[in-house]
């Protein structure tokens, strides 16, 4: 009873631990898995119980199954066996009860035969019985008709019966054997070239020779492996094998002497293996296999390559190693997918720079043979990951080997064993990266030639994709959000000695303001424009602006065309595009030349007068010198015009590159095509010091120190720099800024004494200001908002001062750089910068904005103004000029088109001459004192248009805003000296009496005062017959004319006669009737505002706030006394003629013309 209890005790633990492994899907079903060791040598009879779906019994030492009533017969519902590992050689017969198995894996086990049992399995579709010890298969094999993948690799088997073929759906069959002791297949049995269906068909470590020509029938086959076979002989009939993708002949053609012509009639083979063969050469045949994709052929004795072998585009992946190839001929880089290329062990003394070509290369290995260098453009490859170099003879790597970036992440960089000595040896066995890290620093103090290299055309030119062809090596199109916005920075070294600083520019209109502070003569300057966007109708848009904008603000500087997209486009189209391109350059540049030398030989032949000629040099005369400096300048123009280019190069940006190696390899010629200056070790090191100095902007006593320290510690002399060490570090700074390193501006007090060193820097700062998409892109952030002092709220409304109006709040400005991290002073200078390149002005505080009264600075940025006229304007600015008004006006027309950003730049330099102002995009309303001033910006077919028109009643002030605006516009031109303009002044007789169509006077007009003693005269061509004053046509100057007074009763007069009716009383005590009064006073007007009540201290003050203007202080004093007194217009009439008549003043007659013109 004792033992019965215990035995079923132990039955119960034996149980409990086995349904630990037991699982059910959630459908019912049940799975046991028994963990590998967790019995060895036997299972729980209990198992036998469980109604099972799947079993697994992996590496549990098991011998065999019982074969009682408890045996594997009893699991009927068993759709899957597995007893992978044991030491299995036979199943018990009850097994064939199983015959809803499915899937019957029985690999690595003892078994001799295959159990008879398994034939009476007829659902099974997956038997797995590889790596036994199984001789024959019975024809039994032949029952099995469902089955669908049978694996008896890696038996030795020495016959295949035909009823194999009966198993009609099998599509992955192993027959493999085993590599010792040879199994004794020595064709492909019959058996095996009936299964149709076939996919998967693995023959390996037979002892094959031959393929029969029934092998043509497995038509599905996608894969062969021959792999150690004694093939001698492949039937023809291979080549029907249609899907064939992957053949495996390693080892199996050593009986061949050459590969045989069956295989390379593969069409649609994808991937061969013939290592481990005795082949020289590849059969030129090998171009057959077009979709080849993976090619090994290692282990060879191959002495040569054929050229045919590239021309399988797809080929993916090329395996050489361990054969006797000297060299690898031209024409590699036809391989444009070659991701691997190993070429280990090999003869080779050089690799041709062919390779360098092939760009998606990841692994290329050039271990063990005996090259003693490398390619410099092997750093083109910047898709590798793995680069061997070790065991050869190299004394010397490329420089910019640390361009390789990947390498860098991998660190599969390999050059152990040579005999390096640049950089030595020590440095390359320490690793991937303190050997980049060595090759940079060295790279930087040994290049020669240091250039600045810009990018520049209109938007969508192709401009980011072309330098991304040059700096990657392969094609990168632009997205629409990677497109450049403002301008971006780039270092690009295409030579270890070369290093080329490559400023992109951003094409929208916005962007173009920053343009001019990057536009030095020493850059090289790469024009780029769209073919396919290209007619004679916008040469100017495309191109011509473009080349104006490098030859004004770049003299001299190298200009090369780029024309890309040359891809869609035909080669008739590039060239007849190319020839009107290249005509009209020209055409206009010899126009320009001409017109410079004929102004330069027209005032030269004003010199030549003897009258002339004699008063140079002994009287100072303004006119002279003012011509003798428009000559020198012109002259300095002349000489250093940019040449023209004589060619443009066509070129596509993608995936073929058209044109890109053409115009790479002409683009090095010129930029290295000056005299090779390296950079002396000193100012290397300073260099090195500025670029690792952790602040945004260097201050110059920090680059002074820095420099001074290192020439110190070098024992440098100063002496030829620049003597003393603030000049010889300026002459330092000024070349690293022609080469693009840094950016310094010397010219100007405040910026000259900080150093952009790090000129992204800059870049960045401007992007972060000017760009189109800021309403988008700038968003508030607490944690930024705390550090700029600004709320949310205050935020939403300073951004939308920004986008609406262009004013741009202090705390704005710094919450938009707030990443920059950059102090008071740095912020300051770079608000500095800005104003110095009339990007922006500081405006006035006003009561009219009091969202922005609290903000320490507000900057208004005119590329940012509304498109809206205000609806104000009709208000402020009637059509018809209003009672007692003067209105003078002059256009600016530009036949073509005016300079870009002219009317934005003309706006910044307006601020200087008024205060409060109304702006919009193509227009400004603004006022000085009691002066009004309209400027308008209008565009048609005949050009642009830009109109100044200034009312008010104080005539000289309103002349000197018209002379103030059109000498800043005379300025702003010289940026663009061949830019044709006519500056017409408006007749204001015209504008007075409401004409249409008023008459023009010739600009030059603006360049002389009014004639002495001429004060009437009949100068309007539309009226001749009417006077005019004479102070409407030339400019009145209260600090040269003594007459002024005469010319103010011309006006005045003038004035009341053109009003259609005039109140006599508000018409004397009106601006324009004091101002007729103050033309009748004399020096004595002093005596006679004591005498209308004005103290001696406001009259002191009116001669300090205008001295020597006299009339303008007599109008002063007049208006003064008019609004200070607090009594009726007749009392204030009455008081002035009581002061005229009085003994004491006596201007009687004045009085009575009072009386006279007013009606008093």
């Amino acid at each position: 009873m004792t033992d019965t209890t215990e035995s079923m005790t132990s039955e119960s633990q034996s149980s409990e631990n086995l349904r630990q492994y037991l699982t059910d899907n959630g459908d019912g079903h049940q799975i046991l898995s028994i963990p590998e060791g967790t019995y060895k040598g036997w299972i729980p009879r209990i198992l036998y119980t469980f109604e099972l779906d799947e079993l697994r019994l992996p590496f549990l030492k098991l011998l065999s199954f019982p074969v009682g009533g408890t045996a594997l017969g009893t699991l009927t519902k068993m759709k899957l066996f597995e007893a992978v590992g044991n030491y299995l050689h036979r199943l018990p017969v009850s097994f064939a009860e199983c015959t809803q198995l499915a899937y019957l894996n029985l690999e690595f086990n003892h078994f001799t035969a295959i159990p008879a049992s398994i034939f009476e399995l007829v659902n099974l579709e997956v038997l797995l019985l590889g790596d036994n010890e199984i001789e024959e298969i019975p024809l039994e094999i032949g029952n099995l008709v469902n089955l669908r993948v049978l694996n008896l690799g890696g038996n030795c088997l020495t016959n295949i019966p035909e009823e194999l073929a009966q198993c009609k759906k099998i599509h992955h069959l192993n027959l493999c054997g085993k590599l010792y002791p040879r199994a004794g297949l020595q064709t492909v049995p019959k058996g095996v070239c009936g299964l149709g269906e076939l996919v998967d068909l693995d023959l390996s470590w037979q002892s094959i020779q031959t393929i029969p020509d029934g092998f043509g029938y497995l038509r599905k086959l996608e894969s062969l492996n021959l792999k150690g076979n004694h093939l001698v002989y492949v039937s023809m009939f291979i080549q029907y094998c249609k899907k064939l993708e992957t053949v495996n002949l390693t080892g199996a053609l050593r009986y061949c002497s050459m590969v045989p012509e069956a295989i390379f009639m593969l069409e649609g083979l994808k991937n061969l293996n013939l290592t481990g063969n005795f082949f020289t050469e590849i059969p030129s045949e090998v171009c057959g296999l077009r979709k080849l994709r993976k090619l090994s052929i290692q282990r060879n004795a191959l002495l040569r390559l054929p050229e045919e072998l590239f021309s399988l585009e797809h080929l993916e992946y090329l395996e050489l190693g361990e054969n006797y190839l000297e060299t690898i001929p031209n024409g590699i880089s036809k391989l444009k997918n070659l991701t691997y290329l190993n070429l280990e062990q090999n003869q080779m003394s050089s690799i041709h720079e062919d390779i360098c070509n092939c760009r998606s290369l990841q692994s290329l290995l050039l271990g063990f043979n005996k090259l003693d260098s490398v390619p410099e453009r092997i750093c083109q490859l910047g898709n590798l990951r793995y680069l061997s170099l070790d065991n050869n003879k190299l004394t010397e790597i490329p420089l910019l080997m640390d361009r390789l970036e990947h390498l860098r992440e991998t660190g599969g960089l390999y050059l152990y064993n040579n005999s390096l000595k640049k950089p030595p040896q020590a440095i390359c066995n320490q690793g991937v990266i303190p050997l980049f890290l060595f090759l940079k620093e060295m790279r930087i103090s040994a290049a020669k030639h240091r250039r600045k290299m810009i990018l520049i055309g209109a938007v969508r030119a192709g401009k980011t994709s072309l330098r991304n062809a040059l700096l990657l090596g392969h094609s990168q199109l632009t997205a629409e959000h990677e497109r450049t916005w403002v301008l971006e920075r780039h270092l690009w070294e295409p030579e270890s000695d070369l290093r080329v600083q490559i400023l992109d520019f951003g094409g929208h209109h916005i962007y173009s303001a920053a343009h001019q502070m990057f536009l030095t003569p020493e850059a090289l300057h790469l024009l780029v424009f769209d073919y396919t966007k290209y007619n004679m109708d916008n040469y100017d848009l495309l191109i011509g602006d473009w080349l104006d904008a490098i030859i004004d603000r770049a003299p001299g500087a190298t200009i090369i065309a780029v024309g890309t997209h040359a891809d869609l486009c035909s080669n008739e189209d590039i060239n007849d595009k190319t020839d009107d391109i290249i005509r009209k350059m020209h055409r206009e540049e010899n126009t320009k030349l001409t017109k410079l030398k004929q102004e330069i030989a027209k005032i030269q032949m004003f010199f030549d007068q003897p009258e002339v000629r004699e008063s140079r040099g002994k009287i100072r005369d303004t006119k002279i010198e003012r011509l003798q400096e428009k000559m020198t300048h012109m002259q300095k123009m002349l000489n250093t015009r940019s040449l023209m280019p004589e060619t443009v190069y066509a070129v596509s940006c993608a995936d073929d590159l058209t044109g890109i190696e053409e115009f790479q390899e002409g683009l090095i010629l010129r930029l290295k095509d000056s005299e090779e200056k390296p950079l002396p070790d000193s100012w290397h090191k300073f260099l090195s010091e500025i670029q690792n100095y952790p602040e945004k902007i260097l201050p110059w006593d920090k680059a002074l120190n820095i420099f001074t320290d290192i020439m110190a510690d070098m024992n440098q002399s100063m002496i030829s720099l620049g003597g003393s060490p603030e000049l010889s570090l300026g002459m330092v700074l000024k070349y690293l800024h022609s080469t693009g390193e840094i950016v310094w501006f010397p010219d100007n007090n405040k910026l000259k004494n900080i150093v952009f060193h790090r000129p992204e820097t800059l870049i960045e700062m401007l992007r972060a200001v000017f760009r189109h998409d800021f309403e988008e892109v700038v968003n508030f952030v607490e944690e930024h908002g705390s550090q700029a002092d600004l709320s949310s709220a205050r935020f939403d409304i300073l951004k939308q001062d920004f986008i609406k109006k262009g004013l741009m709040a202090y705390e704005l400005l710094k919450y938009t750089l707030i990443h920059f991290e950059l102090s008071t002073d740095a912020l300051s200078t770079f608000v500095s910068l800005m104003l110095k390149f009339d990007l922006c002005y500081e405006v006035q505080k006003s009561s009219s904005n009091p969202s922005l009264v609290s903000s320490p600075c507000v900057l208004l940025f005119p590329w940012f103004f509304p498109e809206e006229v205000p609806e104000s304007l009709k208000t402020k600015w009637p059509s018809q000029t209003p009672p007692n008004t003067f209105e003078l006006r002059y256009c600016l027309k530009f036949p073509n088109k005016g300079p870009p950003n002219f009317f934005e730049k003309f706006s910044v330099k307006l601020q200087n001459h008024v205060s409060d102002r109304i702006n919009w995009k193509s227009g400004i309303l603004a006022r000085k004192n009691l002066s009004q001033m309209l400027i308008q910006r209008t565009q048609d077919e005949d050009g642009d248009l830009i109109t100044v028109s200034v009312r008010g009643t104080d005539l000289p002030e309103l002349w000197g805003l018209i002379m103030a605006t059109r000498n800043d516009f005379i300025l702003l031109l010289q940026e663009w000296p061949f830019i044709r303009f006519k500056l017409n002044l408006v007749c204001t007789h015209c504008i007075l009496r409401g004409y249409d169509n008023p008459y023009q006077f010739d600009g030059e007009v603006l360049e002389m005062t009014v004639p002495r003693a001429t004060y009437w005269e009949n100068w309007c061509r539309n009226y001749e017959n009417d006077l005019i004053p004479a102070c409407f046509v030339y400019r009145l100057d209260p600090d040269y004319q003594d007459d002024i007074s005469k010319h103010m009763q011309a006006a005045t007069e003038f004035l009341q006669k053109s009003m259609d009716a005039v109140d006599g009383v508000l018409g004397l005590l009106s601006d324009a009737g004091l101002m007729f009064v103050a033309s009748h006073i004399g020096f004595d007007w002093t005596l006679i505002s004591l005498s209308l009540g004005l103290t001696q201290a406001q009259i002191e003050q009116i001669q300090i706030s205008h001295p020597h203007q006299a009339f303008h202080q007599i109008t002063t004093a007049l208006t003064t006394w008019r609004d200070a007194r607090d009594v009726s217009d007749d009392e204030k009439i009455s008081q002035l003629l009581t002061v005229f008549e009085s003994e004491e003043i006596g201007k009687i007659e004045l009085a009575d013309l009072l009386r006279e013109r007013y009606g008093l």
